[in-house]
This record gives C-alpha cells, structure tokens and sequence, in this order.
C-alpha cells in the first residue's frame, strides 16, 4: 500500500502527519538553514519542513489552532524562495475523500463503441453526502487482455468535469478518456477496458469490450494526422515553451534583475537570454509571459501539460 494515499494533504501533495506535527521555528531561520534568502513574511513562527522534492523543500507554518489552514513556501536550488500568498487548506488523505465512491458502468454504454463514447457513473454508495473539496470529475481508461490481473493505467490530466456533491445512492455519469493512439494499437476483439477515477484513485470493474476493425483504423488515421510534421512541430515548440516558463518561474529575482535597468524591449530580451541561459525565443516567452504564467500556483498544471506532450512525442 502507498503510505502517501493515507496522508493529509496540502496544495495538492501528501504530507506526512508527523511533518504537522510540532511548534516548528521562525521562518528565516529555517529558510537560511536550506541555502535560501530569508524575508519578511506574515506569520514568521511555526515553520517546518513538510516535504522535499527533488532539490526543492516544501515548507509551512500554521495559521489556526487546529491547523486547517497552512501558509505554504519552497525553497528550490541555490537562494530562490517562494511564497504562496494564499493560505492553502488541510485537505483530507485520498483515501479518505474517496470513500463512499464506486465506479460502475452504466447499461446505457454500447460494448462496441468507438474509444470516444465511454462513459462510466460515479456512484456514491456510502450512507453520507459526498461533498467535493477542490476534485474534479475526471476519468481516464485503458484496454487490456481479458483476465489480465494488475493493469496499469497511466493518466495526464489537466482537469474535467467539475466534481458536484453527491447523497447516498445518487451518481454523476462522466466520460472515459482514452487515448486514440493506445486504441490504435488495438487487434479487433474481445478486451477489458479498465476506469480509473483521478486523482481519489477510484477503479472500476474491467468491462468486456469489443474492439472493431473499423475504428481501430479511425483511430489509427487520426494519429496519423497528429504524426504530421506540421502537428509534431508545434508540440514540440508547446513543450520548449512551457519547460522554459516553468523553469522561470523559479528565477524571478534574476529577471527582474535582468530587466531592470533596460529601456526598450530588445534590451529586456538581450538581458534575458543572457541572464537565464536561454536561446532569443526562450526569452520573448519569458518577457511576454504574464504573472499568473510565473507564479507557483500554475506549476502544478504546467508539468502535467509538459508530461502530457512528452508522452504524445514518444508514442
């Protein structure tokens, strides 16, 4: 069992429990033990380490005696820390939001559908109201062999259908996206197509498909026309625009030093790419990115943007 599907949770990460735990210390003292540039912040007492991520450590601090609402920073490499300006809420662990909810598949689904045309209830078969907390509605599918045990089912999301409030016996019918280019890959059959209700990590029971020639060959046709150079192009110019915002937002301080004593945009851009690194497109990207584009609160969106594109490149 993963540990983290019964942790608490805070801007969308599981968080160890005894992380919350504690009086913390003052923010400046914990921030300068990690290599970072401390200042002033509202509640500068109660900070603690909650996760590190690689080379970023994911701090907070308290803002209530129950400690429902947390103040949130990271620090990543080198000096740079960043502030969350909204207090971000304890969410329950997945395991807990998930209870209650069951996938099933509704009678009104054609078994020989084309892989656009699934559909699947979210049921709530609890004795209690679900009420939603920031989820959304969002299901992903894959087709195995008949009988296959463990199958997995990968997901890069970017959202869905709003998540709604659901009292016992009531359920929300919502579509399965499956990719065209893994039912392109299809051998016409009898297959399993599998559910999975993301990110509550809630499975259906597999259903017995059958799986046509005729729109495995629609499939295949369609990525045939995402295969063009011209459709690979631009999602390889999407995916460098998208790996260079993220990383900028990271290095806020050095733009704002780059640019700060320019005078016209072709110097804002020449400091740019000399200051980040990056090639003349990478820092007109930057220079006409807006604020929401840097701020932390649009990473978590970004690399799933990023991960969807780099799994298009390599299919």
């Amino acid at each position: 069992m993963n540990p983290d599907d019964e942790f608490p949770r805070l801007h969308g990460q599981a968080i160890d429990p005894a992380a919350l735990a504690g009086e913390g210390e003052p923010f400046a003292d914990l921030v300068a033990r990690h290599g970072g540039e401390p200042f002033s912040v509202p509640y500068p007492a109660g900070w603690r380490v909650l996760k590190e991520r690689g080379q970023a450590v994911e701090i907070g601090a308290p803002l209530d005696a129950e400690r429902r609402l947390w103040h949130l920073a990271s620090i990543g490499p080198g000096d740079e820390v960043w502030f969350l300006d909204k207090p971000e809420p304890l969410r329950a662990s997945l395991a807990e939001r998930r209870r209650g909810l069951t996938l099933r598949w509704p009678a009104a689904v054609r078994p020989d559908s084309a892989p656009d045309a699934f559909a699947v209830d979210i049921v709530n078969t609890g004795d209690a109201r679900w009420e939603p907390d920031g989820e959304s509605f969002s299901v992903v599918g894959t087709v195995a062999p008949v009988g296959e045990g463990e199958v997995y089912i990968g997901w890069a999301t970017m959202g869905g259908p709003r998540a709604v409030p659901l009292d016992p016996g009531e359920y929300a019918r919502v579509p399965v996206q499956i990719a065209e280019s893994a039912w392109a890959a299809l051998t016409p059959g009898v297959h399993a197509l599998h559910s999975l209700l993301v990110p509550l990590m809630v499975r259906s029971e597999p259903l017995r498909i059958e799986v046509s020639a005729q729109t495995i060959e629609v499939a295949q046709m369609a990525d045939r026309t995402r295969d063009s150079d011209r459709h690979r192009r631009a999602l390889e110019q999407d995916l460098r625009r998208q790996k260079v915002i993220l990383d900028a937002a990271s290095r806020l301080s050095d733009i704002a030093a780059a640019i700060d004593d320019t005078a016209t945009e072709d110097e804002a851009l020449a400091a740019i790419e000399t200051r980040l690194g990056v090639d003349s497109a990478g820092a007109r990207e930057v220079f006409q990115s807006s604020v929401s584009d840097l701020h932390v609160s649009s990473a978590e969106w970004r690399r799933e943007r990023i991960a969807q594109a780099e799994q298009k490149l390599a299919e």
